[in-house]
């Protein structure tokens, strides 16, 4: 007789990531099957950044492995939770950038990027039948995350976006999200700044009353930063200095600001209960995050602050994705009739097409070669939309014009 799998694992097979399904629109063979060449597709659908990483972290690296005694340090065994010297780094950082002042090392816990960090967070946190909350649209992957996590957890969503007028809502809806929290009593909630896939920030005052309200009933109030160094406006959000607090929790990513993509390192900012609790979960799986890539970023970290290169090195950044989302609402504007978000920050907006997605993904694709990701898996407000990525033609300003060029022939063909 065949052994059988948990009713867990069968579950979750049944259910695949809506990220790994988007990211089958981009596969070679899939794309080929259209009759489209690979080499020829303009792709607006990858969630990642292109810029270059830092010379800097580069040069730690190289420096690691070309020291014997260092690279042997750096295959060794670091603490569970991180190695000192770059939770170091990492209040140093939080300090230098967003005027961090509150936190200590003991609320830091070093993982392998913020999905796995994610996901113990879950299982600290959430008991079976308890509830989480997210705004609508929300990253794609955080229900499947879920779900995989924690059995019989409930999914609440509150919406945002207005599906008629395309307006983003949240800040005239402060009061109402408070009190649907204040009634429904989530024991998360979780929210990314800025969002994917609309790239909006939410304003202090959202975040304030957000924060009250999981204060008022004992909950926890958890912000997904992934792309917080990538924000548009001169100054920064209040809340991007807060550290935590008895309900609120921080989920810290190397993967946007420094193209650590593939370098999987991220950090968790919670009360020390919650990183303690984190600690025997990573005992369990991980058992520690990678030390090669904590040493070069301690290094990289430390000395770009010593020799004021990091700001200057952010700021380019962030003006190299703020000149692709320009142009890329430039693009939709000239070519095309359908409303676009007007991103604050990160990667995205979210185009209206008034029809299923999905569809007009693959119909747009076969006709034209160009690739967009279908709005379902984001939120029911954005099932009939489709999500626009500018991050991997951040360096091709020209080629997310004639994208938009392409679709605009085939739509009014």
């Amino acid at each position: 007789m065949r052994p059988t799998l948990s009713e867990k694992a069968r579950k979750f097979k049944r259910s695949i990531s809506p990220v790994r399904q988007i990211m089958n629109y981009a596969d070679p063979n899939y794309i080929k099957s259209t009759g489209i060449n690979p080499e020829h597709l303009i792709s607006y659908a990858g969630g990642w950044v292109n810029h270059d990483a830092p010379n800097g972290l580069r040069n730690a690296y190289k420096e690691i492995i070309e020291d014997a005694s260092r690279f042997h340090k750096s295959g060794g065994y670091p603490p569970t939770l991180g190695d000192y010297m770059f939770k170091e780094a990492v209040i140093e950082f939080e300090k230098h950038i967003y005027g961090m002042n509150n936190l200590d090392i003991n609320q830091i816990a070093i993982g392998l990027g913020s999905t796995q960090l994610a996901m113990d967070l879950l299982e600290v946190i959430l008991d079976p039948g308890e509830s989480i909350l997210l705004l609508d649209p929300s990253y794609c992957n955080y229900p499947t995350q879920i779900m995989t996590g924690i059995v019989n957890a409930t999914i609440q969503r509150f919406p945002v976006l207005e599906e008629n007028s395309w307006d983003y809502l949240a800040e005239s809806k402060v009061d109402d999200f408070h009190e649907f929290i204040l009634e429904n009593k989530p024991k998360i909630i979780l929210m990314i700044s800025p969002d994917n896939p609309t790239s909006k920030v939410l304003s202090d005052k959202f975040i304030k009353s957000t924060l009250n309200a999981a204060t008022e009933i004992g909950s926890f109030l958890v912000i997904d930063y992934a792309y917080k160094e990538i924000v548009f406006k001169e100054e920064y959000p209040e809340y991007y200095s807060w550290g935590p607090t008895d309900n609120l929790i921080s989920l810290r990513s190397n993967s946007k600001w420094c193209r650590g993509l593939g370098r999987r390192l991220g950090w968790i900012e919670a009360p020390s209960c919650i990183i303690e609790s984190i600690e025997s979960i990573q005992n369990s799986t991980i058992l520690c995050p990678d030390m090669l890539h904590q040493m070069a970023m301690t290094t990289y970290i430390s000395e770009a602050i010593k020799n004021k290169t990091l700001l200057p090195y952010l700021m380019e950044v962030r003006e190299k994705y703020h000149l692709a989302a320009q142009q890329t609402l430039r693009s939709i504007k000239s070519y095309l009739e359908f409303p676009a978000i007007e991103p604050d920050g990160g990667l995205y907006t979210c185009i209206k097409v008034d029809m299923d997605g999905g569809k007009f993904v693959e119909d747009v694709l076969k006709e034209t070669g160009v690739l967009f990701v279908p709005g379902w898996g984001f939120g029911r407000t954005v099932k009939d939309a489709v999500r626009v990525s500018y991050g991997p033609l951040v360096n091709d300003l020209d080629k997310i014009n004639l994208g938009f060029e392409k679709v605009s022939r085939y739509l009014n063909k």
